[in-house]
């Protein structure tokens, strides 16, 4: 051993794994092998295993968005630009080739900027928003430290070192073909950018998916009673994140309890529903918010001037519990008349769409009664006048609710009419309760189709004041067809429902219907 001393080291080997297109057999070995040896061959099978993965043609799941999985083999990129914007207003800060997916951005860039791209020419961009609002610095604030998974805002901490700070960009932009990214803003501010990307031979193992943002602006949102509309995405797609700022104005009560967020999904093929307890909840936080950051979730900006008079921007990235959808998603959270500003963050595959279903578009609901967890009574029809109802029908418990509301996609969500008309900080005090929905089904000639029905409780429907089915249901959303007949012109649609205390169903108050042909 030319004089050297080694230690040795005893290795045990249980598992001996063959080259392909050779058998695999188990065995049982030890050998004596030189520690400064064994740490060599350990870092040369780490580096043949890389170089194995990358000879193959394998995928990496991207750390931020799990979801998205890119080729393992790649070469690695850098798009440098320090420009003026023009007269035009925008400027290109990187106009690259594919197939090839964008890893991290920094920009330097000023408050009036717009962050506009383009991936795989497609008819609009799939990001056209603002970049302060991108980044989670909502309503116009000075920008704040954020440090999670999806980006990093790293402003200037001392006076006397002025400027905007570092945006940092780490949500994976794949694309196939070409990928542009833009500056719009005033003539003259300055766009300034380092652009990394990886560049692939070939489109075989790149993902499908293609990264979007969506932005809402509301200065107020809507009033008790209702909801801001986060997104309403159609085709196959998952969530990857959402920043959401309030500013109060109702003073009420606390700005987050609102019930929280909601995502109706798949009306066309499998409708299900999640839904959030209150905002702090959804946000990881309990009992109000505090400025804590993780990885994942946290709140990087908060006022607290009392009880009643609370800011906040939060953000949530599902990197680990993605939400996905094959056909479709509607995502809301409460509103009560606050300042509310948001950004969703969600990948699609491009031209993928829901199909058309016949639904009907206007409701008008009723409630609340106290039969929700009786069944036999349940069961009973309360009287009801025919015809439109008008809001001044009797007071049910001395609160009386009679609401239009619009279905989208065949949702129709009940929570969101009746939570903060008896509100508590929790959807306790509209549980074991029921409704009327009421609707109006028109058809062109006498007709026998199915009824289909997606709910998470107990159901009644009357077509024509003729019970059609009864529906038991406690255990998740449940889709039912209910064979009915429409005759020619204007049909009645009755549909009672309730809100029953099982574990899962309690902030699930929704149901959807659609009318097979």
């Amino acid at each position: 051993m030319g004089g050297q001393n080694f230690e040795y080291h005893s290795v045990e080997m249980k598992e001996v794994f063959h080259p392909p297109c050779q058998s695999h057999t188990k065995s049982t070995m030890k050998i004596l092998i030189p520690v400064t040896i064994l740490q060599t061959s350990i870092l040369s099978i780490v580096l043949c295993m890389a170089e194995g993965i990358r000879a193959l043609g394998g995928t990496i799941p991207d750390p931020a968005v799990p979801m998205i999985q890119l080729p393992a083999k790649f070469r690695s990129h850098r798009a440098n630009s320090d420009r003026r914007i023009p007269e035009n207003g925008s400027v290109n800060i990187a106009k690259l080739k594919g197939p090839g997916s964008i890893r991290h951005i920094w920009f330097l860039a000023g408050d009036d900027t717009h962050l506009v791209i383009h991936a795989d020419h497609a008819s609009k961009p799939q990001i056209d928003v603002p970049l302060k609002a991108f980044f989670g610095i909502m309503h116009g604030l000075d920008p704040y430290v954020i440090d999670c998974a999806a980006f990093a805002v790293l402003p200037n901490p001392l006076p006397n070192m002025p400027g905007t700070p570092g945006y940092n960009l780490y949500l994976p932009i794949p694309f196939e073909e070409s990928c542009r990214v833009t500056l719009r803003g005033p003539e003259g501010q300055r766009a300034v950018a380092m652009v990394d990307w990886h560049a692939y031979e070939s489109v075989d193992a790149l993902t499908p998916y293609r990264l979007h943002a969506t932005h809402r602006m509301a200065k107020p949102a809507a009033q008790r009673g209702s909801y801001l509309e986060l997104g309403d995405f159609e085709g196959e797609g998952f969530l990857a994140g959402i920043a959401i700022g309030y500013m109060q104005r109702n003073h009420s009560d606390m700005v987050f309890h609102t019930g929280g967020m909601t995502m109706l999904i798949d009306g066309e093929t499998h409708p299900h529903v999640i839904r959030g307890h209150n905002v702090e909840d959804d946000f990881g936080f309990t009992w109000g918010f505090n400025e804590r950051q993780t990885r994942w979730t946290g709140c990087p900006y908060q006022v607290n001037r009392g009880r009643l008079d609370q800011d906040g921007v939060f953000y949530r990235f599902f990197g680990p519990d993605p939400i996905y959808f094959e056909s479709s998603l509607i995502f809301r959270t409460g509103a009560r008349g606050d300042d509310m500003e948001s950004m969703v963050y969600s990948y699609h595959i491009p031209e993928s769409k829901s199909f058309d279903m016949q639904t009907p578009d206007e409701w008008q609901i009723a409630g609340l009664w106290p039969d929700g967890d009786q069944w036999e009574t349940f069961l009973e029809r309360d009287p009801l006048p025919d015809g439109p109802w008008s809001e001044s029908m009797p007071a049910v418990e001395g609160k009386p609710v009679v609401a239009h509301a619009m279905s989208k996609r065949g949702w129709v969500d009940l929570q969101h009419v009746f939570y903060e008309r008896h509100h508590g900080a929790t959807p306790l005090t509209i549980l074991n309760h029921s409704a009327y929905a009421q609707t109006t089904l028109t058809s062109d000639h006498d007709r026998t189709l199915n009824l289909r029905l997606s709910i998470d409780d107990w159901a009644t429907v009357w077509i024509n004041d003729e019970k059609v089915a009864t529906v038991k249901h406690e255990e998740g959303f449940k889709t039912v067809r209910i064979p009915i007949r429409l005759r020619k012109g204007s049909n009645t649609l009755l549909l009672k429902t309730n809100n029953t205390d099982t574990p899962s169903n309690k902030r699930h108050w929704a149901f959807h219907i659609a009318l097979d042909q």
